[in-house]
C-alpha cells in the first residue's frame, strides 16, 4: 500500500510541470512507438493496419443554455433522492437521454473491492442512474470498464454488475475481441504541449454503439496523480500496455479528457477515500462525503470534487490546467472544461441543494 503524500499541494505550477516533464513525456512515447513496433497481435503486419476509428461527441446533441446550471450539488444520505436532487436544477435526466437512445454509463470498478472501501463507484448510483435513463425512454442501458483487476470479481465484489442488471441494464465484460484502435486527435500529438495519445486501444464495442456516455467517478486519492476523479476515470476504457502511462500522469489523464466529450458526469462523493488511493483497504481511510455532483463540464466537476470533497488546492492539480489548455477556453465546439469552477459560481451557473 502506498503511503500518502503530505506534501501533495507542492507539486509544480504548469509551467514548471512542462518543463520538467519533458523527458517523462518523451520516455513515455517512445515507450508507446516501440511497444507499437514490437507488437502484432494479428500476425498481419505486412498487410498494414486500418485507419483508427473515431470516436463520437456525446454532448454535440444536448441543447444545453450558456445561463443554465452547468454544475449541480446534492448534499444528503439517501443516493437515490441525491441523484434526483442534483439533476432537477439542469433539467432531469430527461434533459440529457432521449427515447431511444442507447446509453453508456462508465463508472470506477477497478478493484475487487467492497463499496465501503470507497475505492469504486457505490452500486447504489449506479443503479439509480440506470433506473433514471430506462425511465426517461433509453432502450439500452450499458455498464462497462475495464477493472485493474479481474473484471468478474471487481464487476462481483463491488456489487455493481448485481445493482447494474436489477436496473435493468446490460453488464459489458471486457474480453480481448472488445478492443479496437482509436483516434483520440486528428494530428500526431505533440510533446511539447503535454500530449501524448495519437491512438490507442479502447474499450470499443459500448462507445460504438452508444448515443449518450454519463461518467460515474468515485471520489478518491490517488497516490501518483493526487486525485482519480472523473478525467482520470476514462482510464478505464483503455487496453494494451496502459500501466506505462504512468511515466506522464498528468499528460494523459487531461489527453483523456480531451478523448472523451461525455454527455453528464455524475460523481459519487458518499464516501471518499482521502489517504492510501487508489486502491484503499482501510475503512479509516474513508470519510463519509455525503454528496452526489451531476455536471456538464468534466474538468469543472473534478475541480469541484478536488477542493470541496478531498480539501485540496485546484489551482496546484496539474492536469486541470493541461486539461483547459487542451480543450477548455471554448476552443473546440460542443465541449466545455473550466479549470476554475468559482468561475461557473460567480456567474450564476452552480446550483446547490440539501436532500
Amino acid at each position: 500500500m502506498t503511503e500518502d503524500h503530505d506534501d501533495r499541494n507542492d507539486h509544480p505550477t504548469r509551467r514548471e510541470f512542462l518543463r520538467r516533464g519533458g523527458s517523462a513525456v518523451a520516455v513515455a512515447a517512445g515507450a508507446t512507438a516501440a511497444g507499437l513496433l514490437l507488437y502484432d497481435p494479428t500476425g498481419k503486419r505486412g498487410l498494414g493496419r486500418p485507419a483508427p476509428l473515431k470516436l463520437k461527441n456525446y454532448f454535440a446533441s444536448i441543447d444545453y443554455g450558456a445561463s443554465e446550471p452547468h454544475l449541480s450539488v446534492a448534499r444528503g444520505r439517501d443516493v437515490a433522492r441525491m441523484v434526483s436532487a442534483a439533476l432537477e436544477p439542469m433539467g432531469g435526466m430527461k434533459r440529457f437521454v432521449k427515447v431511444g437512445d442507447v446509453v453508456l454509463l462508465k463508472p470506477n470498478v477497478a478493484f475487487d473491492r467492497a463499496p465501503t472501501m470507497g475505492a469504486t463507484t457505490s452500486p447504489a448510483l449506479v443503479a439509480e442512474v440506470a433506473r433514471l435513463c430506462r425511465q426517461a425512454g433509453a432502450k439500452k442501458v450499458i455498464v462497462a470498464d475495464n477493472p485493474i483487476e479481474s473484471p468478474e470479481g471487481c464487476f462481483a465484489k463491488t456489487g455493481i454488475g448485481q445493482a447494474a442488471r436489477e436496473a435493468g441494464a446490460v453488464v459489458m465484460l471486457p474480453s480481448a475481441s472488445h478492443f479496437r484502435e482509436v483516434a483520440v486527435r486528428d494530428t500526431p500529438p505533440d510533446a511539447g504541449r503535454g500530449e501524448i495519445l495519437g491512438s490507442w486501444s479502447i474499450l470499443w464495442p459500448p462507445l460504438a454503439e452508444a448515443d449518450k456516455v454519463i461518467g460515474l467517478p468515485t471520489v478518491k486519492d490517488h497516490n501518483l496523480c493526487y486525485a482519480s476523479l472523473g478525467m482520470k476515470g476514462w482510464y478505464g476504457l483503455l487496453g494494451g500496455r496502459r500501466n506505462q502511462f504512468h511515466q506522464a500522469i498528468h499528460e494523459i489523464i487531461s489527453d483523456l479528457g480531451y478523448m472523451i466529450s461525455p454527455t453528464l458526469m455524475i460523481a459519487d462523493g458518499t464516501r471518499v477515500l482521502m489517504r492510501n488511493g487508489p486502491t484503499g483497504g482501510r475503512l479509516q481511510d474513508v470519510k463519509a462525503g455525503n454528496t452526489i455532483v451531476a455536471a456538464v463540464d468534466q474538468v469543472a466537476c473534478d475541480a469541484w470534487c478536488y477542493e470541496n470533497l478531498l480539501g485540496r488546492d485546484p489551482a496546484k492539480l496539474a492536469y486541470l490546467e493541461m486539461a483547459w489548455e487542451k480543450f477548455g477556453r471554448g476552443q473546440l465546439p460542443h465541449r466545455l472544461g473550466q479549470r476554475d469552477w468559482q468561475d461557473y459560481k460567480r456567474r450564476g451557473l452552480v446550483a446547490e441543494v440539501n436532500v
